[in-house]
């Protein structure tokens, strides 16, 4: 899911997210089956190369910290966050940061 979902626009961790790419630890990280090739060096710093080398797993906040996720979001709220994403009258990319933004925990 890692491959597909990474290049979404917004992307939300929660305290319970965990981001793995089993693949890494098989040397696959960088082949087209995997897509991390692409975006794992395109982390700010060296993380995305941490990564790929080590097929480290990141939880909850750090997933938001290393730039992956866009939002950090408590799982408690994920229900009420999905009824506002689905109740959204224009749901273009302006309302559904701002909603996202209201959800947000920084």
């Amino acid at each position: 899911g890692v491959g597909l979902s990474v290049h979404g626009h917004f992307r939300v961790a929660t305290e319970k997210t965990l981001f793995a790419m089993p693949e890494t630890a098989i040397g696959k990280n960088f082949n087209r089956s995997s897509r991390g090739g692409y975006f794992l060096p395109r982390l700010s710093g060296k993380i995305g190369y941490y990564l790929a080398l080590t097929g480290f797993r990141l939880k909850g906040r750090d997933v938001l910290k290393a730039g992956i996720a866009t939002h950090f979001v408590e799982s408690e709220k994920l229900p009420a966050l999905e009824k506002d994403l689905i109740t959204l009258k224009s749901p273009s990319r302006e309302n559904i940061a701002d909603l996202l933004n209201s959800y947000h925990v920084k």
